[in-house]
């Protein structure tokens, strides 16, 4: 008999894959429609809301963690996954299991067949998806990460109890704006009426544009250096330390990763908890356990020492060379095999001046993806900035690139791997991890 769970599967997946034809389209009525059809799951519980450039993923894990150590049950929704379509969708830290994909596909299909004008793209169609299964698994708290921009996102529908933007610099231009103060305002279109929000350290100029509109919603705008503050004490492979100092000061809090810039972003998660919550209860230990992969994550393979992390634009790429010099360098290993795979449309010659002067080997490939820049092209944009400290190759795939690396590697040296949440995913599933719907990602 043939086996119809797997025929559904199928189905499924193929028409989840089908709606990245759509592409990307910036704005809110299709996810209003479809949202309003399903009969608006997003206000069945509390939300928070976080936007920006870079450290949205970290500070959302970070929230989840406190949220969950509180006791309530914790939806989270980010993006894009690594290696599994489930990474997206999780309650309790637990991804959301294949058949109930494949339930609520159907389920929404259903509601949305034969509207005249909806179709949605693959990330309003998520975004539904994770809202409806939050409802349906009766959550107290979900924690939502906007996919891009923040104004038109599809998350944005959600009606928070507080807000965070984390970061802002230049990336996805084409979509956003050409100068970091149109970005900005972009990012704080998640800025709601009344609801406080919180920010890590940002440029005079998107400062302003974040207070002009906290000041438009009457909402309570928290600046990180301002209004609440944090300094690391010590720094090590396994985490970093720090005192933080906002409705009170607490010493020797400390986050399982490395780099001053995911201190600001702890910082922000736990001033957005004292904004909700009043108080420091269950906080310091909640941050001590949070796991987030794919940033400064440091694994073994193969006998070396591996280091992965998503840095896709310059100044993601900035925060890992000066982390690699500061801390890697100085303290554990004597060289970096540094492996490259970025996407085209990002600002690569940027992301490879910041990054060289920490490498000592550059091997420049490409995840498997249409829009991955050519390693030939990354080899061409390397030469111009290489130093006599530079050698540089090129391997066709991530699973290659890992194999030169293990013929170079050398014992005290880091292999590092970066340049996309797609080249870390791929590094991951070359390493051995499972991959589960992996192709299902929205065009970032």
């Amino acid at each position: 008999m043939p086996d119809h769970r797997n025929a559904r599967y199928e189905n499924a997946v193929s028409y989840l894959y089908s709606l990245q034809k759509h592409g990307i389209k910036l704005g809110l009525a299709n996810i209003t429609h479809i949202s309003n059809l399903l009969g608006s799951p997003q206000t069945a519980y509390k939300t928070v809301h976080v936007a920006g450039t870079n450290g949205k993923g970290s500070t959302c894990a970070m929230l989840q963690a406190i949220l969950m150590a509180k006791g309530y049950k914790t939806g989270l929704f980010t993006s894009p996954h690594m290696v599994r379509f489930t990474e997206r969708i999780k309650i309790n830290g637990e991804e959301i299991l294949p058949e109930t994909v494949v339930d609520l596909t159907e389920e929404i299909n259903h509601a949305i067949k034969g509207v005249d004008g909806l179709s949605p793209t693959f990330f309003e169609f998520v975004t539904a998806m994770a809202f409806l299964y939050f409802r349906k698994q009766n959550v107290d708290w979900a924690v939502f990460e906007t996919g891009m921009g923040g104004r038109f996102d599809a998350s944005n529908i959600i009606m928070p109890e507080a807000s965070v933007i984390t970061n802002i610099n230049m990336d996805h231009m084409e979509f956003l704006g050409n100068t970091i103060e149109e970005i900005a305002g972009e990012k704080a279109g998640i800025i709601k009426k009344g609801t406080p929000v919180v920010t890590t350290s940002q440029t005079p100029g998107v400062l302003d544009i974040l207070r002009q509109k906290a000041r438009e919603m009457n909402a309570r705008l928290e600046i990180f250096g301002i209004d609440f503050d944090a300094r690391p004490t010590s720094d090590c492979l396994t985490g970093t330390t720090f005192t933080y100092s906002g409705g009170s000061e607490v010493d020797d809090m400390k986050i399982p990763f490395t780099g001053g810039h995911q201190v600001e972003n702890a910082a922000c998660a736990v001033r957005t908890a004292e904004v909700l919550f009043n108080g420091m209860n269950v906080i310091k230990s909640a941050l001590m356990g949070v796991k987030w992969p794919g940033r400064s994550e440091l694994v073994k393979y193969a006998g070396m020492d591996v280091l992965l992390d998503g840095a896709h634009n310059p100044a993601a790429a900035v925060a890992l060379s000066e982390t690699l010099r500061s801390l890697y360098l100085r303290q554990s290993f004597s060289e970096v095999i540094l492996i490259l795979g970025a996407m085209s449309d990002k600002d690569t010659a940027g992301m490879l001046r910041a990054l060289m002067p920490s490498a000592g080997t550059l091997i420049l490939s490409a995840p498997s993806y249409e829009r991955a820049e050519r390693p030939g092209k990354l080899l061409a944009m390397a030469e111009t900035f290489s130093t006599k400290n530079n050698t540089l190759c090129t391997a066709p795939s991530i699973a290659e690139a890992i194999k030169m690396a293990e013929k170079l590697y050398k014992k005290g040296g880091l292999v590092v791997i970066t340049g996309s949440f797609y080249t870390v995913g791929e590094a991951k599933e070359a390493m051995g991890e499972p991959a589960l719907l992996k192709k299902l990602a929205e065009f970032k």
